[in-house]
């Protein structure tokens, strides 16, 4: 997958990417901060495509609850994590209006940890609105502290802004820092020899191998985002492959 590409997770990663409201209440007006300056400064679209967003979703996931709101160049969305039990899944699936091929667990250990609904739709330079507003559902799994979550919407809104629709795994070293952070040297260099992406939103600085699975199934658009599980393109394969063979 092309590194264009990438980009375009994370902004499917900011859109699901926040701390709890009720443990940090300055964490989503971060986020809308940096949103901000970053269309001041005329930053590209690709600063928030969907793989950014992608990666993002995993901290949103990582909490108990949380609400995200973010409007971003190029997507705008929210997400709410308020399914607690696999069996409230269904639930979430009336909620979208669509089936979502889910499991229970992983062979690998990975086990249904919670979820969430949420919506996105592009929107051009403007801000205006691109295409139709799409449905997500998305299904969280923990092991041993490590963190992963699969997503699907009834539509893609960057094929509505011309773009090709991704497919198959990525992986790439992001480096999360807080709004008001200032780039060094060393991160300007490492960011342009493609070694690592920069993202804004978060409470401190991390740094975090990002991998990303795409594909396409039923109508639906399928991602599946890992945080530092070092699974391989092999690996997150293997989970697609048993992920699809479910009967849920």
């Amino acid at each position: 997958m092309k590194k264009d590409e990438l980009d375009r997770v994370i902004a499917h990663a900011l859109e699901e990417r926040v701390s709890d409201l009720e443990a940090s209440s300055g964490m989503l007006e971060q986020i809308r901060r940096e949103a901000n300056q970053r269309r001041k400064e005329s930053v590209s679209m690709k600063l928030f495509t969907p793989k950014r967003i992608a990666a993002v979703a995993i901290l949103c996931f990582a909490s108990v609850t949380c609400y995200a709101a973010v409007n971003l160049a190029g997507t705008v969305g929210h997400s709410n994590n308020h399914i607690q039990t696999y069996a409230q899944l269904e639930q979430g699936e009336e909620t979208v209006g669509f089936d979502m091929k889910t499991i229970e667990s992983f062979s690998n250990g990975f086990v249904f940890k919670n979820g969430g609904t949420g919506e996105t739709y592009g929107v051009d330079e403007a801000g205006n609105p691109i295409g139709e507003a799409y449905q997500s559902l998305s299904v969280s799994y923990e092991k041993d502290g490590k963190w992963l979550v699969v997503t699907a919407q009834n539509g893609d809104p960057n094929v509505d802004a011309g773009q090709s629709a991704w497919e198959g795994y990525s992986s790439q070293l992001y480096k999360f820092v807080p709004p008001d952070y200032q780039l060094t040297e060393e991160d300007l260099e490492r960011e342009a020899s493609g070694e690592l992406v920069i993202s804004y939103g978060s409470a401190e600085v991390e740094e975090s191998q990002m991998e990303n699975y795409f594909w396409q199934d039923g109508g639906l658009y399928y991602s599946m985002t890992a945080q530092d599980c070092q699974l391989g393109e092999e690996g997150m394969t293997q989970m697609v492959q048993e992920l699809m063979a479910s009967n849920d």
